[in-house]
């Protein structure tokens, strides 16, 4: 029955290819991330929350435990609830059937009786059967506006942890380590030009070096600064 709620979801709830525990730069997140991947091999706590601002990872890596989960054996499935807020709570159904479930961006449900209802059960169903729920969001679970009490307790059971953003070093760091997973050479000057000169964001950021390895890939070029300089017109 889970298998078929999944694959009777919509095309975009899809796993990013480059989301992955490799391609994040834990620094101060890095005891979150430990549990995160203990809990995606099936081992650690049942329930972890993370939680913070856009741009501090909480959906890569949420989609990262489901990576790893499959590169495990597991099934799993990653279930980005702002996507899916039209469609009915039923598709929690039989999901305890799986061992691993991540839910992303849990208050779009905060005051929404059904769904909260449905994550309240979900939650215990899944305790019940040994399996491992992961969810995030942008606060954290006391300040999210959830109306139900039980589910409220419920989501504070497991570990909590805030996801602390990168400093501009982390960012530069970060940048360098996803060019060294693609293959990509990217020097302490070129990746601090790159990120003086890109967007603030760190995915947009991401995206501009997805860029530059397809140019340089074209050109056969290394990146240097007047290479990316002429691929983005900066």
């Amino acid at each position: 029955m889970a298998q078929q709620v999944i694959e009777q979801l919509p095309l975009s709830v899809q796993l990013r290819d480059d989301a992955t525990f490799q391609n994040y730069y834990a620094e101060d997140n890095a005891e979150a991330v430990a549990q995160l991947e203990r809990a995606s091999s099936g081992d650690g706590e049942q329930s972890i929350f993370i939680w913070g601002p856009a741009g501090v990872g909480c959906s890569h890596l949420l989609q990262a435990a489901c990576h790893q989960a499959e590169s495990a054996g597991l099934n799993s499935v990653y279930l980005p609830l702002e996507e899916l807020i039209d469609y009915s709570p039923a598709i929690f159904e039989s999901l305890e059937h799986l061992p691993l479930v991540s839910l992303d961006n849990i208050q779009v449900i905060a005051g929404n009786s059904h769904w909260e209802e449905a994550l309240f059960h979900l939650f215990n169903r899944v305790r019940d059967a040994g399996g491992r729920l992961i969810l995030g969001a942008e606060k954290p679970p006391e300040t999210l506006g959830i109306s139900l009490p039980d589910l409220r307790s419920r989501l504070q059971w497991g570990l909590v942890y805030p996801l602390r953003p990168l400093d501009e070093q982390g960012k530069v760091f970060a940048l360098q380590r996803r060019a060294k997973n693609r293959g990509l050479e990217l020097s302490d000057d070129v990746a601090r030009y790159v990120f003086n000169h890109g967007p603030e964001d760190v995915h947009e950021l991401f995206k501009v070096l997805g860029t530059l390895d397809s140019a340089s890939l074209s050109a056969q070029r290394k990146l240097t600064r007047p290479f990316v300089k002429s691929v983005m017109g900066w």
